[in-house]
């Protein structure tokens, strides 16, 4: 459907619909248009239009012990328009959850993507770091500890150490290759998310004293996802 006719749509929306409605618009590529009334005194009402696939999955973070949080992941095969789609809903759920980086299985997907932003105050493009089939080339020697949290373990710390450096292989959005090497936070945050992509959490890499910290924390969590889903927790 071109252009001018989405047009033509939106002006008949606006003017001649007064209650909520969902009309199908192109039926080969399921899209649809959504019409909220808002409570507006203005002679001009509020439109919000939203355009979604039929087909595309709610982005929301799963919470551990969700199974595909202790799936190895697979790889990217296609870098089209779904994946730049799957990736801003990644950054956008990341942004409304306060994280500074962010795993595919984290969001429900079983995808090799890495969403970060180290500057989360800062939300522009160029702060904004996409890792698509990663793989950690060498890793130093030298080690170092720091807290972490995740977004799949809410109000959960603990201290975990990790190579300070490491060397690393990627793609970008639109398939090509990469070789950088990461220090400090940067290097943390990749290998965090990194390790989802292989069913690896952070309390794996906690020591016995740190895991029994969050002992009781954990076992909340488990019984939380025990009410809500018949499926066997993944601990």
């Amino acid at each position: 459907m071109d252009i001018l006719k989405y047009y033509l749509i939106l002006i008949l929306i606006e003017h001649y619909f007064t209650t909520s409605l969902e009309y199908i618009i192109n039926k080969k590529v399921n899209f649809y248009i959504k019409y909220y009334k808002t409570n507006n005194t203005s002679k001009k009402k509020n439109v919000i239009i939203q355009l979604t696939r039929e087909n595309d999955k709610e982005i929301k973070i799963v919470k551990y012990p969700n199974p595909i949080l202790r799936k190895k992941c697979e790889e990217v095969v296609n870098f089209d328009e779904n994946l730049k789609n799957t990736i801003r809903s990644m950054f956008n759920i990341m942004y409304e959850n306060k994280g500074i980086g962010l795993s595919a299985p984290q969001v429900n997907i079983s995808k090799r993507i890495i969403v970060w932003n180290a500057l989360y105050e800062k939300r522009k493009a160029e702060n904004e770091r996409i890792f698509i089939n990663p793989s950690i080339v060498e890793q130093s020697l030298i080690k170092t500890k720091a807290v972490e949290g995740c977004l799949s373990f809410p109000n959960i710390e603990g201290k975990i150490e990790r190579p300070s450096i490491v060397s690393i292989s990627y793609f970008d959005l639109n398939g090509n290759k990469h070789l950088k090497i990461l220090k400090g936070i940067h290097s943390r945050i990749f290998q965090h998310e990194y390790d989802h992509l292989n069913g690896i959490l952070f309390i794996d890499r906690m020591t016995q004293s740190e895991k029994k910290k969050i002992k009781a924390k954990l076992n909340q969590l488990i019984h939380e996802y025990k009410n809500i889903y018949s499926e066997t927790p993944a601990i």
